[in-house]
């Protein structure tokens, strides 16, 4: 969760983080894929067939998240994209904080 600590705008942008990325149920579903394997790199079509969801959402709710600087998008080729999360970035450090306490109960 935001320390107690932090500036007031710190913690509103990790508001408006949180708002953006759970306004919509695919792109929660793709963040929780990847919080769940942090390491992993998943193109398009792995995403959509590990999620359940169709490749056009998929497509459709990636850059936001590559734009939001939680998922890295690399090139391989001219036509390969491969996705990970960027683990370093300091807004889904928080994230994935958030996501490790209420993990639980969401596996209940």
């Amino acid at each position: 969760m935001v320390p107690m600590n932090e500036t007031t705008g710190e913690s509103q942008e990790v508001q408006k983080l949180l708002e953006r990325i759970f306004s919509s149920r695919a792109q929660t579903r793709v963040v929780q894929h990847f919080l769940d394997r942090p390491k992993e790199f998943f193109n398009l079509s792995r995403i959509a067939k590990e999620t359940g969801l169709a490749h056009s959402t998929i497509h459709r709710v990636m850059q936001p998240l590559v734009d939001l600087g939680l998922i890295k998008e690399i090139k391989v080729g001219q036509q390969i994209r491969l996705f990970i999360l960027e683990t370093e970035d300091h807004k889904t450090k928080i994230l994935a904080d958030f996501y490790s306490q209420i993990k639980p109960f969401l596996e209940s």
